[in-house]
């Protein structure tokens, strides 16, 4: 949980930077939130992976 809601802050620090940033992290979003419980289910994943390529690729 707190790895997820590290990345999460990762990614919303450059949002001003990168497009789609937080639609991308919906799902990881959350997962963070109190009472929810913590199911790492198959969008969550490709919301991890394509945030991850959002913010270590160039932006044009």
């Amino acid at each position: 949980m707190t790895e997820v809601r590290s990345f999460v802050g990762l990614a919303s620090y450059y949002r001003r930077f990168v497009k789609n940033i937080s639609s991308n992290a919906t799902h990881l979003t959350r997962l963070t939130k109190k009472k929810v419980p913590f199911e790492w289910i198959e969008k969550c994943e490709e919301s991890f992976q394509k945030l991850k390529t959002l913010l270590t690729t160039t932006q044009n």
